[in-house]
């Protein structure tokens, strides 16, 4: 589970305040046999290439993936939140730096002599 905590307090319907919203991990059955695909992808251009996030994949990850307070209560949240739960999804589809960091530095298991 993720806590994603909000620049403000918001009201749910029913009166109960809320400031942070709770989101489970995508599975595989979200992501491939839901079809859901990921949430960003990035796409070549000129020069390049560019990072394109795909705000219907966004929110149909919130749908799924917001455990509290409940999707139906994210409506008014101010632009800079919603981006907050936008970096929050995204940020499942990206391995953690320290992660990714020790397999590149990793040692091989080798003992030095390399095959020709």
């Amino acid at each position: 589970m993720t806590s994603v905590k909000l620049s403000k307090s918001y009201s749910a319907p029913d009166g109960t305040a809320f400031d942070t919203i709770t989101l489970r991990e995508p599975t595989y059955k979200d992501v491939f046999m839901d079809g859901l695909g990921q949430p960003r992808e990035w796409q070549p251009v000129a020069g390049g290439s560019a990072l394109l996030t795909y705000p219907e994949r966004v929110d149909a990850y919130a749908q799924r993936l917001i455990v509290k307070p409940g999707y139906e209560f994210i409506s008014g949240l101010t632009a800079l939140d919603a981006l907050r739960i936008e970096e929050a999804i995204c940020g499942f589809f990206m391995e953690p730096k320290e992660q990714a960091k020790s397999e590149t530095n990793s040692s091989s298991d080798s003992d030095g002599d390399q095959q020709t």
